[in-house]
């Protein structure tokens, strides 16, 4: 069993501005987090940049030659053009500096990067260290703090590129997987499960909200307790996921709903990650040969995010 970290420099360069809650700082505390002397046993392997190829896969043609002509040359430029803004207590939007996009392509690299060696069998597992995040971004719009879908894309590409027949993502970030679920929603050659809290933005992610029977929504009370979060993840989460077929599964690992980051009304602790990690890793095994690639989204409490990203890491490396 092998576990793999894809981290490129050029994702730390995307900056959103001095005070936005997405700042590099996230990512350079994750990554210090991440090269412990305790995981030394994770592999670097060198990252790519991304295809334009492949963000189509996901992405209109419009959309994506938009972002790359938004990139300014110096300053910066809010691409955010949905009728809410990204966060309902800060109005922050989502915005490109000089350097975004080197760092969405380097993100999407990331992504697909794990994918070739996850499903060639040069590692077992994979953790893709990337920003900006993607769960929100729609087919043809910014949205969120995320510009291009990775684990989307990641999932297309999977099929595309493998001939896989079926995918799992499941996301346990705060907010509500949007863009992933608008991706898929009517294809239900990929299953898609979103834990997150509601009422909270972006507002979506009820448990109506079914897709083509493909899409499982677990809607999370603000100041839901601990124990009550964790035996409904048990119960809805683990237990649908039991019942679905996949060749390969995808992890949207947000850390944002840590008890101590400001945006959440949650109280998930650090080693809870260990051990929503450890057991989507025990589906994994038994369902696709353990081949699991998680793909970092939000987080905005740096240490806990860090912390919270190494307990991840750890069930990676003691993986079945």
């Amino acid at each position: 069993m092998t576990t793999s970290c894809y981290y490129d420099p050029h994702c730390v360069d995307h900056d959103p501005g001095v005070n936005h809650s997405e700042r590099s700082a996230r990512l350079k505390e994750i990554v210090m987090a991440l090269k412990d002397p305790s995981f030394k046993d994770v592999r670097w392997p060198a990252v790519a940049p991304g295809r334009k190829e492949d963000i189509l896969l996901v992405h209109t043609p419009a959309y994506v030659d938009f972002v790359f002509d938004s990139v300014p040359q110096s300053g910066y430029r809010e691409i955010e053009v949905n009728d809410v803004v990204s966060d309902y207590d800060e109005g922050e939007v989502t915005v490109l500096c000089p350097k975004s996009g080197d760092a969405v392509l380097y993100a999407v690299g990331s992504v697909t990067g794990a994918v070739d060696d996850v499903l060639t069998g040069k590692t077992t597992n994979a953790f893709c260290a990337v920003r900006p995040p993607g769960h929100h971004a729609l087919p043809d719009k910014a949205m969120g703090f995320c510009v291009f879908n990775n684990i989307a894309i990641g999932a297309r590409y999977a099929q595309k590129r493998y001939n896989l027949g079926r995918v799992a993502i499941v996301d346990f970030d705060l907010h509500h997987g949007n863009g992933t679920q608008a991706v898929f929603e009517k294809d239900p050659s990929v299953f898609f499960c979103s834990t997150h809290q509601l009422p909270l933005w972006p507002e979506s992610g009820y448990a109506e909200e079914t897709g083509a029977g493909n899409i499982l929504n677990v809607p999370m009370e603000p100041h839901l307790p601990r124990e009550a979060w964790l035996q409904r993840w048990k119960d809805l989460v683990l237990g649908r996921l039991e019942q679905e077929a996949f060749d390969c599964l995808f992890v949207s690992a947000g850390f944002d709903a840590h008890k101590n980051d400001h945006k959440s009304c949650q109280s998930l602790e650090t080693d809870d990650y260990f051990r929503l990690m450890a057991d989507l890793l025990s589906v994994a095994e038994r369902k696709c040969r353990s081949r699991t690639i998680v793909v970092l989204e939000g987080g905005y409490d740096i240490h806990a995010s860090a912390s919270s990203a190494a307990a991840v890491m750890r069930a990676l490396l003691a993986a079945p």
